[in-house]
């Protein structure tokens, strides 16, 4: 026998509309306040209106799967009370521009549902300061989701949320005070204190650690060329080793100063390698890697 075709039934327009501001996501308690029961539902999942990717959650076929989607969804799907958190938050936020593969939320203590496909769930209270809504999502605030996304994807992700003017450094500070006894504190800590402390003397000192690590040896720190000092010369293969600080005090006048110098450096015939602080932190042996090339070339 064949099967009955269900005509298409009208979705009321506020909740389409809803659905619509929410990436195309709704939520069962979403269909019951706009006079929605289970069976209404279930007709337009049957009807192929609405595709079911979690319990209780809904997309509406005709509404294209973007990250933003798949964000929601993952985040709706650990619970009513679930919080976008780490990159995943830092990337909603507008902080930084590429979604995770893995989604980050926060979930209250004791919960104790499924684990969700692409998401890791921690179990942890927030302070009110670091929890906001933006467009209908619980998401951690601004500072704490710059500080979890530098923890999980690199510096890079603090240094966005400054130069966009998205946060200060004393708002960074507070919010590593609520969480420095917490879960993921332990990685905040260094980048805090290199914010605090103006970063450049302990920038050196991170580079220097990184070539000492790495066995390069017989640099020199704050060797003077052509009118500039250059912060870790090798002097006889003229290899000048130079450390950017954070970006977010790179003003126009800075960023001039410093193409100046380094022009003035390669025209005393010396090759400048420029590291920033993610290159030193995060991805020391790219930095190695780097400097050994150019001296072998140099030799």
């Amino acid at each position: 026998m064949a099967r009955m075709r269900l005509s298409p039934v009208r979705l009321p327009t506020k909740l389409r509309d809803l659905a619509l501001d929410r990436d195309g996501v709704l939520t069962a308690a979403d269909a019951r306040l706009h006079g929605l029961d289970r069976s209404a539902v279930r007709r337009r999942v049957d009807a192929g209106e609405w595709v079911r990717v979690h319990p209780r959650i809904y997309r509406l076929a005709d509404h294209p799967e973007t990250d933003r989607t798949r964000i929601r969804i993952a985040t709706l799907s650990v619970g009513q009370h679930a919080v976008l958190s780490g990159h995943a938050a830092a990337w909603w936020l507008g902080i930084v521009d590429e979604c995770p593969a893995t989604t980050m939320v926060t979930a209250p203590r004791g919960r104790h549902g499924a684990p969700v496909s692409g998401v890791r769930i921690i179990n942890r209270a927030l302070d009110d300061a670091d929890v906001l809504t933006r467009r209908d999502l619980l998401v951690t605030g601004v500072a704490l989701s710059a500080l979890e996304g530098a923890v999980e994807s690199g510096v890079e992700v603090i240094d966005h949320a400054l130069q966009k003017k998205l946060i200060t450094v004393e708002r960074l500070g507070e919010a590593y005070e609520r969480r420095r006894r917490c879960l993921g504190a332990a990685g905040m800590a260094p980048m805090v204190e290199l914010l605090e402390s103006g970063a450049r003397s302990a920038a050196e000192r991170l580079a220097v650690t990184v070539l000492r690590n790495g066995e390069l040896g017989g640099w020199m720190a704050n060797h003077p060329v052509a009118g500039y000092e250059i912060d870790l010369a090798f002097v006889r293969e003229r290899v000048a080793v130079e450390i950017d600080g954070f970006a977010f005090h790179r003003d126009a006048t800075t960023f001039q100063r410093d193409r100046t110098r380094r022009n003035a450096l390669i025209a005393d015939g010396w090759t400048v390698l420029n590291f920033t602080w993610g290159d030193l932190r995060d991805r020391p042996e790219y930095v190695v890697a780097s400097v050994r090339q150019a001296l072998e070339v140099a030799a």
